[in-house]
């Protein structure tokens, strides 16, 4: 089965607790003791839930992974069953399991060293549904962030003409900026650990 995450009579998507849920979230991709004292990414920042036209969003990766593209057509037609577009879905849907989540795609504004890419929308995760959108030439649901976000990506926006379906992960996956400080590794600080971020994930029935 599939469901959305704590809909009400005013929000039926759910999208009110998924933008609470990101602003609580820690979200860095390290296990260690100092996760604790780490700010949380979105805390202060502005939050809204927009369709956007994928071409314009640029990519932090260079592949998508053709599994994970298999996994999403899979997906997708579960969620119609359900009534539910896994290109449109406003808030966090739950496939069933309480760790199966699912969340629209989100969407970084940069603002950060260097400044030539300020303004520039920036795809932390969803990267495969807004590839899929792209070939079908569709819109697609994401959860855009701006404004006052307390730690900086360690990734370099990138175009479209970068992205190639791999059947591995590359070696040369991501362009990373310059200056990350120690004791950090730039994979320590790229947002990944959140549920509902795209990838393998049994699919409950």
């Amino acid at each position: 089965m599939a469901y959305i995450v704590n809909p009400t009579p005013t929000d039926l998507s759910g999208e009110s607790h998924l933008c609470s849920y990101l602003r609580e979230s820690i979200w860095l991709n390290t296990d260690g003791p100092e996760r604790y004292l780490l700010p949380k990414p979105y805390e202060y920042a502005d939050i809204a839930v927009e369709e956007r036209d994928p071409r314009t969003l640029f990519p932090t990766a260079t592949y998508v992974l053709k599994s994970h593209l298999a996994m999403l057509l899979v997906l997708e037609k579960l969620l119609k069953q359900y009534g539910l577009d896994i290109f449109d879905i406003r808030g966090m849907v739950c496939l069933g399991d309480e760790n199966q989540i699912i969340c629209p795609p989100i969407i970084e504004v940069w603002n950060q060293i260097p400044h030539e890419f300020d303004g520039r929308e920036v795809i932390v995760d969803g990267l495969h549904r807004n590839y899929l959108a792209r070939k079908r030439g569709r819109k697609i649901t994401c959860v855009v962030i701006s404004g006052r976000i307390s730690s900086d990506l360690p990734v370099m926006p990138l175009t479209w003409n970068y992205v190639r379906e791999q059947d591995t992960v590359p070696k040369d996956k991501r362009v990373y900026v310059r200056g990350i400080p120690t004791p950090w590794k730039h994979y320590e600080l790229y947002r990944v650990s959140f549920p509902g971020s795209t990838g393998p994930r049994a699919i409950a029935t």
